[in-house]
């Protein structure tokens, strides 16, 4: 429940201090830069070191990463048709192809599965939707963002790839694992890295207010009234990006991994069945806030990436209740894919 009003604070604190004018407009990017430089790396670091790695986890980990693809195929499938520039394809990949499968997952889960069902949460995050976001999701996003500055400002792609400080933080952690870190220390970068949720949390209600300037005539806004007088620019991509998160890809992953598991030996054990639904669910948490932050500081479509959040967030709350519901209630949903 705490996790709850963190989020409803963070969000009214940012959308109130922007709407008050007491900070710079442009205020985020700093946020934005903490959280990306600082922030972020130091929350890799504790979960990539100590992550077990075993066989059934490892099968429950891969699902960040088949929703990433999924969603990269669907996002560039329609993009390419629907004349999406390849800044709005790859920002919709960062947030709608990758979940908010730690803030809010691990207490929506909580809530509906108890503590028992954390340890398949975390694995889920920390070797799934973390890896997933700090190799290809960096990746394309350092690749986009490459193909968006002009030639005099242009660096080599690797370059910017491997100095990107999530990127190392993560070849840091896994390089790390073997080496016994003193506990004061990790305890102290993981105390640095709880910043990351609070910050960005703001971040995106300090930018929701601005998400409106469509087609307006002011210089900051997305979709400026001199460039195009199509107001669809970000809303077919935004309805596109949050259908696919809380709908299509949810159920794809069940539709995936339920075939594999009936088909396979791997739907053994008591909390199976459990697990599974878990699964599930956490495919179908809203947008992820730390993507959705990287393709704002990036330029990649930035009113999108924090429509996506400010909207996808509380839509979620429906959706995944319903969700729920269908797994806990509807008796045609146990006959295959469950095993059962």
């Amino acid at each position: 429940m705490s996790n709850f009003i963190v989020i409803g604070f963070c969000f009214l604190f940012g959308i109130l201090i922007r709407t008050k004018g007491k900070f710079p407009a442009d205020s985020h990017k700093v946020i934005n830069s903490f959280i990306i430089s600082v922030s972020l790396p130091c929350m890799e670091f504790g979960p990539l070191r100590h992550a077990s790695l075993d066989g059934n986890f490892l099968t429950f980990a891969a699902m960040p990463w088949v929703l990433f693809g999924s969603g990269f195929l669907f996002f560039s499938f329609f993009g390419k048709l629907l004349n999406w520039k390849e800044s709005t394809i790859i920002c919709l990949c960062l947030s709608a192809g990758l979940g908010n499968t730690s803030f809010l997952g691990i207490p929506l889960i909580e809530s509906y599965y108890s503590k028992e069902g954390l340890p398949t949460v975390l694995i889920i995050d920390q070797l799934g939707t973390f890896l997933t976001l700090a190799i290809p999701g960096t990746y394309l996003g350092t690749k986009a963002r490459h193909t968006l500055q002009s030639s005099e400002t242009k660096s080599s792609l690797w370059k910017t790839l491997f100095t990107f400080p999530p990127f190392i933080a993560l070849l840091v952690s896994l390089a790390s694992r073997p080496i016994s870190v003193p506990p004061e220390l990790e305890s102290a970068i993981s105390r640095i890295g709880d910043t990351l949720i609070p910050l960005a949390l703001f971040s995106v209600g300090y930018q929701l207010p601005g998400t409106i300037r469509i087609n307006s005539k002011e210089p900051n806004a997305e979709n400026p009234k001199r460039e195009s007088d199509d107001s669809f620019r970000i809303r077919i991509p935004l309805l596109f990006g949050l259908v696919f998160k809380l709908i299509i890809g949810p159920a794809l992953i069940w539709l995936c991994f339920g075939t594999f598991f009936h088909y396979s030996e791997k739907n053994v054990g008591e909390n199976f069945l459990r697990n599974f639904k878990i699964l599930i669910m956490e495919s179908a948490m809203a947008p992820m806030i730390t993507g959705s932050l990287l393709a704002a500081e990036w330029g990649l479509s930035p009113r999108l990436a924090v429509s996506l959040v400010g909207i996808g967030i509380p839509l979620s709350f429906l959706t995944t209740l319903g969700l729920y519901y269908l797994l806990e209630n509807q008796a045609w949903t146990g006959t295959i894919f469950f095993g059962q």
